[in-house]
């Protein structure tokens, strides 16, 4: 017969290994309900393998093996990247050997450690718990009762939103958050959902666009939009970086938030979502600011320095068709055009403001920006001297002194055109940091407020003064912004009386918009040595 001391050992191990389970999963980095979504899991995950000892104690062993190599395995993506989603699904589907080799090489040190470590104590627990196992067979029957009733409540409620209607994954968390469960569940309905979107894309995209012009009254000629990559605003020495990297942004007048929230973080969420209406929770990409600005009577083009195929610029790449002219510097994979200098776009924006033209024009630039891998990011490589600890930071500080030397170039075009004109600049998303000292860089995830937390600003031909304006603005209202941006009233964006889009009363949290959720993440500040 057993001792309590050594039963509640084995126990509390077992309970210590589904708790682990959760972050190794990537259940435990969610945003928004990361404490009850842990609890959740580790009382549901504890439960299962009890339930599964009551009725065999070696189908509960090899449950419990069969699940803790499915974690260790997985504990490198879980820990960086978060759950199996279809975005992380739909990234593995587009991977290439390249890709995947980048992917291994990048993995911080201090993750394959915490790996192994993971490792060897689940070795522990399941050693300790077949022996835990062989005695819950004999546990007193109310014990077996309350343990069944508690896995039973924690698998239908979570269920029954699904059956009543709820999506079965949405992009944070899970609908099962009993992780021995849900990683299973959502693992085999993502790739279900990542093609589902693709059919959903092409289905929009085949429609036409169902704008309701009221009224055109644009202010300038011309109108550029510019697509930034990866960039965090508090990596810019314009809203308080202390390394000056941003010498144009800084004298410059024109007006920049600082405290503009991107809607994903990742392109293919924040993109196409801003520049496309979004009813019922569904994004219409047939109804896009390039269909708005032609039904309005604009010339548009679209300019972009990013892939034209693959999954995560496959809307964005259809949105770019939708316009009169487009250019692509590359026309394969979004991933194999990361090398190419965004000052290849100038000369195609020189052609597009040389041709004579009647109409206002509307420009879209979709620039590389600051995408990963940092230093291959740089023009002049050989002239760059690191400012920073850590290689990779310095090299991603640089990318922002880049993209502002490249936003100098396109007004001194612009200006050369002599013709009016307005600037629009935003960042698609921001990035996290991962490992530490000398290799500290940063990665995607949406689990910090600086993930979200990028850089906006406005640049017009009139602006008489510099403005920087610390407000919170949420790029779900982009489209709003865009209407009071060119002049373009449609029925299908209804915009508050008094609001202004570049003004400084905040977006409150609420109206279908994500501030409430970024609000409550916790912080992960600029690394400055």
């Amino acid at each position: 017969m057993k001792s309590d001391k050594s039963l509640y050992l084995e126990l509390f191990l077992l309970v210590l290994f589904s708790f682990a389970a959760c972050f190794a999963s990537g259940y435990g980095f969610g945003y928004g309900s990361a404490g009850k979504d842990v609890l959740i899991g580790t009382a549901g995950t504890t439960a299962f393998l009890l339930v599964c000892a009551f009725i065999s104690p070696r189908f509960a062993s090899r449950c419990l093996l069969f699940f803790a190599v499915c974690m260790v395995l997985y504990f490198p993506t879980g820990w960086l990247y978060g759950a199996p989603t279809f975005k992380l699904v739909g990234s593995l589907l587009e991977t290439d050997k390249n890709e995947a080799g980048n992917f291994l090489s990048s993995i911080p040190t201090y993750v394959f450690i915490l790996q192994t470590l993971f490792l060897l104590g689940a070795i522990l627990v399941w050693k300790q718990s077949r022996l835990l196992f062989e005695g819950a067979k004999h546990w007193h029957r109310k014990i077996k009762i309350y343990i069944t009733v508690l896995l039973v409540i924690l698998l239908v409620f979570p269920l029954g939103k699904v059956v009543l209607g709820s999506s079965f994954q949405d992009d944070n968390t899970s609908s099962i958050p009993v992780t021995i469960v849900g990683f299973y569940a959502d693992s085999i309905a993502a790739p279900y959902i990542y093609f589902e979107k693709k059919r959903e894309i092409d289905e929009q995209a085949a429609k036409p666009s169902s704008w309701h012009i009221e009224s055109v009254t644009p202010k300038y000629k011309n109108y550029v939009l510019i697509i930034g990559e990866s960039a965090r605003s508090d990596y810019m020495h314009i809203y308080g970086y202390p390394i000056e990297n941003t010498p144009f942004f800084n004298k410059v007048n024109g007006t920049f938030i600082n405290g503009y929230i991107s809607i994903g973080e990742m392109t293919m969420l924040s993109v196409p979502n801003s520049l496309s209406l979004r009813r019922s929770g569904r994004q219409e990409i047939n109804n896009s600011v390039i269909t708005l600005a032609r039904k309005a009577g604009f010339s548009t083009h679209w300019l972009t320095n990013q892939g034209e195929f693959g999954f995560f610029t496959r809307n964005i790449s259809i949105i770019a068709r939708q316009s009169e002219f487009d250019y692509f510097t590359y026309h394969g994979e979004y991933n194999n055009a990361v090398a190419l200098s965004d000052t290849l776009l100038l000369p195609e924006l020189n052609k597009a403001l040389n041709k004579p033209e009647t109409r206002p024009r509307f420009i879209v630039m979709h620039i590389i920006g600051s995408h990963a891998d940092f230093c291959r990011r740089l023009d002049n490589p050989a002239e760059f001297k690191p400012q920073l600890q850590s290689k990779p930071l310095s090299c991603y500080v640089e990318t922002i002194r880049q993209t502002d030397s490249f936003l100098e170039k396109v007004v001194s075009i612009l200006k050369e055109s002599s013709e009016s004109y307005s600037l629009v600049y935003f960042s698609d998303h921001g990035l996290k940091h991962i490992d530490s000292g000398a290799n500290r860089t940063l990665t995607h995830g949406g689990d910090t407020y600086e993930t979200f937390a990028v850089p906006l600003a406005k640049i017009s031909s009139d602006d008489t003064e510099h403005r920087v304006i610390k407000t919170q603005r949420s790029m779900f209202n982009f489209l709003k912004g865009f209407s009071q941006w060119t002049g373009i009233k449609a029925q299908e964006i209804p915009i508050e009386e008094g609001y202004d889009f570049f003004g400084e009363k905040p977006d409150l949290p609420g109206n279908g918009n994500n501030l409430s959720q970024i609000n409550s993440l916790p912080h992960d500040p600029a690394v400055t040595q």
